[in-house]
């Protein structure tokens, strides 16, 4: 495989992460998972496929662009997750506060 592969491999990439980001902004969590499995696999494949090919001067700077435009993608979905766990964090400890004292004293 050459070039245009891993070129298209890392537009795929992006694309991936684009879905991401925009379930992540919807609040679509379980979209947002089942996006990043398919991601994790295209990754897997990426990393033997891009180890053994090497990219001229214009493929590297574009193979560079994606990569910067994924890392800002990336930190947003981490930002909304973190928003998105936060506001339910309280939810959870209740829940789990609830659980023991069922536990305890019975129901």
């Amino acid at each position: 495989m050459g070039s245009t592969e891993v070129i298209a491999c890392y537009e795929s990439l992006a694309a991936f992460t684009d879905q991401m980001s925009s379930a992540a902004r919807k609040g679509e969590w379980d979209a947002l998972v089942g996006i990043e499995q398919q991601r994790s696999a295209l990754v897997s494949v990426m990393k033997s496929l891009d180890a053994v090919t090497s990219l001229d001067e214009p493929a590297r700077a574009r193979k560079k662009q994606l990569i910067g435009s994924v890392l800002a993608q990336d930190a947003e979905i981490r930002k909304l997750v973190q928003a998105w766990m936060s506001e339910h964090e309280l939810d959870m400890q209740s829940n789990a506060q609830e659980l023991r004292l069922l536990k305890k004293y019975g129901a």
